[in-house]
């Protein structure tokens, strides 16, 4: 049985996302995508990574390895984005992902 891609096409139910639109936000080619969920190749790691943002949970709820669809905090997830680096960020990149996590607007 395939459980990333059952989980995967449930999240794409759930969240009314075409695979298309799933593509796009994961960086991860169409077909290839449709590869995965079939289960005719099995994902490396850092496209089920990819995946499991685009799709806002864990990387082991896709996997099969956790039962509980557990959203991912994306908030948390970009501190630590911004953390590992912080060194080449510039000061307007600063000041958009700071205006990105209080939800500040530009316009």
């Amino acid at each position: 049985m395939n459980e990333f891609g059952e989980r995967v096409k449930r999240l794409l139910c759930e969240k009314k996302l075409s695979q298309a639109e799933l593509s796009l936000l994961s960086g991860v080619t169409a077909p290839s995508l449709c590869r995965y969920l079939r289960g005719d190749i099995e994902p490396r790691i850092d496209i089920v990574r990819n995946i499991a943002r685009a799709l806002g949970v864990s990387e082991a709820y896709l996997l099969g390895l956790d039962e509980k669809q557990r959203s991912v905090d994306e908030r948390q997830e970009l501190k630590r984005l911004v953390a590992r680096n912080r060194h080449v960020l510039t000061k307007d990149d600063k000041s958009e992902i700071i205006a990105l996590l209080y939800g500040e607007d530009d316009g």
